[in-house]
């Protein structure tokens, strides 16, 4: 992973206005003559831009891990959100467009402004998907915080926590390997990473584990991907490992018990996560046998400290091998539009490109909506594990 400079941001920005000013011309202008210059000439632009952005990020500084500091006297009140990607949620809503712009272009050639029953029927098929997509995106836009994060955050807001020192050890991930139900002598591989907190004067207890939170945005997994983000930058790093006051209300009503905790280091960042029982119960309940919660946990309440706050660490470039793969199916869905926006194809073929372009940018969001987890194994420390009728 590389540093996301101004330049490259820059760019980046440049390339998403252009792209959306072609859309905007092409769909406003739909019944102009061919070629149309006032398409093509915004989206070679954006082209040219965006290749300008790729080969920005590639000459960026790497990303490295962040300076610690001195330990931090007290627990900061004010955790702040994991920050929404402007450019992320920009390109998914030119993803979402683009398919009706190609369709409305090529519906709207000179050689028949009449059209065809088969351009109307994409134009009325892509719109729709626009639709429902804009509507099902507005997501992007909102908390990026689960709920129960939200609520220790407003527990620290309120002054009150349970916390404990830690130092965060590594970050691993796990491929468990277990029995697939698909055939006999077949496996199947789920993965698993987290951030391992090896905790101050905890004896015998074994280091927790801070998952990402659970639930995805647009499809996104925004929990592993600030995971992933604060795994490559604050490796060693050592500061407050908090969960919220108000835990058995969150750990009472859900099903599977996980209890939501933040990593607020040192150097002044929170990493957002969740845990499962058997990591959290002997800090917030205790495990003396038979005690029940009658038996306190190891991590004490703490009063946090309004003047004090804490950021999510920096967002890294997009540039990973996924993105690289998107950008090349996002060229070749810029491609296909030349013909109708030149003319060079008769209106009854003119759905066809346009339909090619439309699929193309569908596959592209696939395959961003998959990219959402970065770093190797430069930053997670991998560990086989095999069910216990594979061993």
């Amino acid at each position: 992973m590389r540093r996301s400079t101004p330049f490259a941001q820059a760019l980046g920005g440049a390339a998403l206005l252009c792209a959306a000013v072609g859309m905007v011309l092409g769909i406003a202008r739909y019944g102009a003559g061919t070629p149309r210059l006032d398409a093509l000439i915004p989206l070679a632009l954006a082209a040219v831009l965006a290749g300008g952005w790729v080969l920005a990020v590639r000459v960026a500084p790497p990303m490295e891990v962040l300076v610690a500091a001195g330990a931090l006297a007290g627990v900061p009140a004010a955790l702040g959100p994991i920050r929404r990607d402007w450019g992320y949620v920009a390109g998914a809503y030119l993803l979402m467009w683009a398919p009706y712009a190609a369709a409305r272009v090529a519906y709207g050639t000179d050689y028949g402004k009449s059209g065809s029953l088969a351009a109307s029927a994409l134009c009325a098929l892509t719109l729709l998907y626009a639709v429902v997509g804009s509507l099902y995106g507005i997501g992007l836009l909102g908390r990026q915080l689960g709920a129960a994060q939200r609520l220790l955050r407003e527990d620290a807001a309120a002054g009150r926590v349970h916390v404990v020192r830690v130092r965060n050890a590594c970050a691993v991930q796990e491929n468990y390997r277990s029995p697939a139900r698909t055939g006999v002598g077949k496996t199947d591989i789920s993965v698993s990473r987290w951030l391992e907190l090896e905790a101050d004067g905890a004896g015998a207890v074994r280091p927790v584990r801070l998952r990402a939170m659970e639930g995805v945005n647009f499809k996104i997994a925004t929990g592993e991907r600030h995971l992933s983000q604060a795994a490559s930058q604050l490796a060693g790093h050592e500061g407050w490992l908090c969960w919220p006051t108000r835990w058995k209300e969150i750990a009472a009503t859900d099903r599977r018990v996980i209890v939501p905790a933040a990593f607020v280091t040192d150097s002044g960042h929170v990493v957002w996560g969740c845990m499962y029982e058997e990591d959290w119960r002997p800090w917030l309940r205790g495990e003396a046998a038979g005690a029940g919660d009658t038996e306190p946990g190891l991590a004490a309440v703490h009063t946090t400290e309004p003047g004090r706050a804490a950021v999510p660490a920096p967002r890294p470039s997009r540039v990973t091998a996924a993105y690289r793969g998107f950008l090349l199916v996002l060229l070749a869905a810029l491609l296909a539009t030349v013909p109708h926006l030149l003319g060079l194809v008769p209106v009854l073929a003119a759905a066809g490109p346009a339909a090619l372009s439309g699929f193309l940018t569908f596959f592209g969001a696939a395959i961003l909506s998959g990219s959402g987890t970065d770093g190797g194994p430069d930053v997670w420390a991998v560990r086989e594990e095999l069910h216990p009728s594979l061993r």
